[in-house]
C-alpha cells in the first residue's frame, strides 16, 4: 500500500485510539470499571486484488483486578480474585465487578440502576438489622444465614461484552462456578485504569496522528504541484 492509503487509515486508527483512551480516563473513578485496549490488525498485501483490503479493528476489555479500598459501607462489596456478581435485568442476567450496592424499600439488594443482585436462591432480600457477608459470600442477617451471593466466571472472558460502564453480558459462554470465592464487606474495587499509562498513550496517539496528517498534507502538496506542472507542460 502507498502513503495515500496508509496515512489516512493510520489517522483514523489514532482517532479511534484517542476515543478509547478518553473513555478510559473519563471512567477512572467508576467503581469496577474495566478499561478497553485497542487491537489494531495488519494490512493485507498478498495479491494485487487484495492490496487495498484491511482487517477490521477491534477492542478488548482488560479484566485485571483494580485496587480495593476500604469504605466501611454495609452494602459495599468487593471481589478479591476472580469472579463476577450476577444481577437480574429486564434483558436477562448481567455480570459486574462493581459492588456498590444498596438496599431498596422492598429489602431488595440492588445496583444503583435498581437491578437486583442474585444469590443462589434468587434476588437477595435482606430483612434485619445486623447484616454480615462472609468471605464465601454467605449473607447472615441477625445471626441467621439466609443465602449466598452467587459468584461466577467464564473460561473465556472475551465472551463478555460491555452493556454499561461496569456491566457485561455473555455471548454464549457458560458460567463457571468460583471454587473459593472471596468477598470483602465494606470494600469496593476501583477501576483498573492507570492514569499515568493512559496519559503516556494519549501523548503517543497525538504524535502519531500528527505524523499521519503531515504525510497526508505532503502528499496533497505533491499532487497539487504535479497537476500544476503538468498544466504548464501542456
Amino acid at each position: 500500500m502507498n502513503s495515500k492509503v496508509i496515512a489516512p487509515i493510520g489517522a483514523l486508527r489514532q482517532e479511534k485510539r484517542f476515543n478509547i483512551i478518553s473513555n478510559n480516563l473519563s471512567n477512572m473513578q467508576t467503581i469496577g470499571f474495566k478499561k478497553d485496549t485497542p487491537l489494531f490488525r495488519s494490512f493485507l498485501s498478498q495479491s494485487s486484488e487484495r492490496a487495498n483490503s484491511i482487517f477490521s479493528d477491534s477492542t478488548a476489555i482488560s479484566f485485571l483486578q483494580g485496587d480495593l479500598h476500604k469504605t466501611g459501607g454495609e452494602f459495599d462489596l468487593a471481589i478479591d480474585g476472580e469472579g463476577f456478581f450476577k444481577v437480574s435485568t429486564p434483558s436477562g442476567i448481567r455480570y459486574t465487578r462493581a459492588g456498590n450496592f444498596k438496599l431498596e424499600k422492598g429489602m431488595l439488594l440492588t445496583r444503583s440502576d435498581h437491578y437486583p443482585v442474585l444469590g443462589r436462591k434468587g434476588p437477595l432480600r435482606i430483612e434485619g438489622r445486623n447484616i454480615k457477608v462472609e468471605l464465601d459470600g454467605t449473607v447472615i442477617v441477625d445471626g441467621i444465614p439466609i443465602d449466598q451471593i452467587h459468584l461466577v466466571t467464564f473460561k473465556d472472558l472475551r465472551a463478555l461484552k460491555r452493556v454499561q460502564h461496569s456491566l457485561f453480558r455473555s455471548e454464549g459462554e457458560r458460567e463457571v462456578e468460583i471454587a473459593n470465592p472471596r468477598i470483602l464487606q465494606g470494600y469496593l474495587e476501583n477501576s483498573n485504569v492507570n492514569p499515568i499509562v493512559e496519559m503516556v498513550q494519549l501523548m503517543d496517539t497525538f504524535r502519531t496522528y500528527e505524523s499521519c496528517m503531515k504525510v497526508i498534507q505532503n502528499q496533497d502538496e505533491m499532487d497539487s504541484k504535479a497537476v500544476n506542472e503538468l498544466g504548464r507542460i501542456r
